[in-house]
């Protein structure tokens, strides 16, 4: 099923084209990173993909299915509570009080924002805003998820966290997201679309022939693998991790690993 079609769209925004001959067509379950330099359009193509915007010119054409959204930047005016807000947000879509109160707390300890569930959003960092807006989204167990720029403003163990909880997403959900950081692009996204000054430039999907291999290792905090580029990563428990890493990148893995303490259990081709 194909989740977005355009046809030579085009959107404009008080009389300045931002995007023109777009065709595009994008699949459910796929994992794709929007690429370009700012300005380039990256973020209204998100907007016209969400239907947040709608085109001005061309063929658009939108599977009905529930959307999150992360905004890249966090309205700051928002005097609601963190957890209020979650809460909030959380009903739109049908969940009980008690449902999304445990899943939030939950939420709340793997991005580390315990401590500020009961602080207005409004006083909130940038980092703790940007979390309250992945969290919601995630909330929602949307079909498709759209992020602008998500790693913004996150630290190190807050971006683990966000790579564990999409690679634990369903395969038949849609993830698409903006992004500079080859962090996230290299770890997750499976295709990359390039904009330039309005335009599609690049299409391209990434080989899944690459030759991987699996490394099973328990480490002491989930922070210490959030340098490593996996091509997956699953977690077994708390400490137990499963990591996909090319078969040039292993040894200097292993390397990594070792120096952050981590305690290697197993070593296997990718098959």
């Amino acid at each position: 099923m194909n989740v977005f079609e355009a046809n030579k769209a085009r959107k404009t925004i008080n009389g300045n084209v931002i995007l023109e001959e777009l065709t595009l067509t994008i699949s459910q379950g796929e994992r794709i990173a929007i690429t370009g330099e700012n300005g380039s359009g990256k973020s209204t193509l998100l907007k016209l993909i969400t239907g947040i915007y709608e085109k001005t010119a061309g063929e658009v054409q939108r599977a009905p299915l529930e959307t999150g959204y992360v905004p890249e930047h966090f309205p700051e005016t928002i005097k609601l509570k963190l957890q209020e807000y979650l809460i909030l947000v959380g009903k739109i879509s049908g969940k009980s009080k008690h449902e999304l109160t445990n899943e939030i707390t939950e939420y709340a300890k793997r991005f580390n924002v315990t401590e500020f569930l009961h602080t207005p959003l409004k006083n909130c960092s940038k980092g703790t805003k940007q979390k309250a807006g992945i969290i919601q989204a995630l909330l929602k167990e949307p079909d498709v998820l759209l992020m602008d720029e998500p790693l913004t403003g996150l630290d190190e163990q807050a971006q683990t966290e966000l790579l564990t909880q999409l690679h634990s997403l369903e395969k038949k959900i849609t993830v698409i997201f903006t992004a500079h950081e080859s962090y996230l692009i290299d770890a997750f996204a499976e295709r990359i679309l390039q904009i330039k000054n309005g335009r599609l430039v690049y299409d391209s999907t990434k080989l899944n022939q690459e030759k991987g291999r699996i490394i099973k290792t328990t480490v002491p905090t989930r922070a210490c693998i959030s340098a490593i580029q996996a091509m997956s990563i699953k977690w077994h428990g708390e400490s137990l991790v499963e990591l996909t890493v090319s078969a040039n990148e292993s040894d200097h893995v292993l390397t990594l690993l070792l120096k952050q303490g981590c305690s290697i259990i197993e070593l296997s081709e990718k098959r």
